[in-house]
């Protein structure tokens, strides 16, 4: 329990510096200001510092502040400002579906989904996320942070009767417990359906994610996951979580927290974690966001 509290805690310490102002700015909706927005992370440890458990994932709300004149956005790790500009955009990196940037000073990386009518992987009005991964300072080995906002549904204008239903695609990163470190980093993808009702303060979930090796293009498929939560019309705010268990007795977990965006709730976006065990041992842990728009 040590090495894991430790984990987490190594998670937050991670530094960046702000920067000049330079490219196009793939958020033209945001105005100047600070956001409200939900913050998955995945955090791995060395496995000869951790040998019992190196891989932690957990979700936390945060803040954004975004600076529409010099086209910044800094993000909080919980102990300190990351931030990342215009002067900073890689444009060899980015497509028409992300927007990459790099910082120069300490090597962290953002990828922010490029908000467009034509965007290939998803196009969204009112809700943004992004990947940001700092350089690991040891005993960590590999950080990756997932955060969505936009302009949240004011509490007033959430539905208090009918019923809505969003199709959302998830993006996130999934570790194997365990070494060698490398070769058990995966990608996770997906689409699922969030369907709400308005009138009891319910969510209903269906996804199915699939992990993605980054060295081999080895696939784990976590089947399809149905499960369900709460609506926080006071909040803007949403939950829904996933709990299934397989014949060899894997215990899967997806457990996820949003909000609703728009003026009328038009879209949602929310961060998440996946983790599967047995028994009392972690198999693999994950985090990572999900998106998407009312049908």
């Amino acid at each position: 329990m040590r090495n894991r509290a430790r984990l987490i805690s190594l998670a937050f310490s991670i530094t960046a510096a702000p920067a000049l102002a330079v490219a196009p700015n793939p958020t033209p909706t945001l105005k100047t200001g600070d956001y409200q927005a939900q913050w998955g992370l995945l955090s791995v440890g060395d496995p000869a510092v951790y040998s019992h458990v190196n891989v932690s994932a957990a979700i936390h709300p945060t803040t954004v502040h975004y600076d529409a004149v010099s086209g910044t956005y800094v993000f909080n790790d919980g102990s300190s400002n990351i931030s990342f500009s215009r002067g900073e955009y890689v444009a060899a990196k980015s497509t028409a579906a992300y927007i990459y940037y790099r910082d120069t000073s300490t090597g962290a990386t953002l990828k922010l989904l490029n908000q467009s009518a034509t965007n290939p992987v998803v196009a969204l009005t009112y809700v943004t996320y992004g990947k940001w991964t700092p350089t690991p300072q040891s005993p960590i080995v590999l950080n990756d942070n997932y955060v969505v906002f936009g302009s949240m549904t004011p509490s007033s204008a959430v539905p208090r009767s009918g019923s809505a239903s969003y199709n959302f695609i998830v993006d996130g990163t999934y570790q194997l417990n365990g070494s060698p470190v490398s070769s058990k980093t995966y990608a996770l993808s997906g689409n699922g359906r969030l369907v709400a009702d308005f009138l009891n303060a319910t969510m209903g979930l269906t996804i199915a994610p699939v992990a993605t090796n980054t060295t081999n293009g080895s696939k784990i498929q976590f089947g399809t996951l149905t499960g369900g939560g709460f609506i926080d019309a006071s909040t803007s705010s949403w939950n829904a979580t996933s709990r299934t268990r397989a014949a060899d007795g894997t215990k899967t977990l997806f457990s996820s927290n949003g909000n609703f965006f728009g003026p009328q709730a038009n879209e949602i976006g929310g961060a998440f974690t996946l983790t599967q065990t047995l028994g009392t041992q972690t198999l693999g842990a994950g985090a990572g966001a999900l998106v998407g728009k009312r049908n």
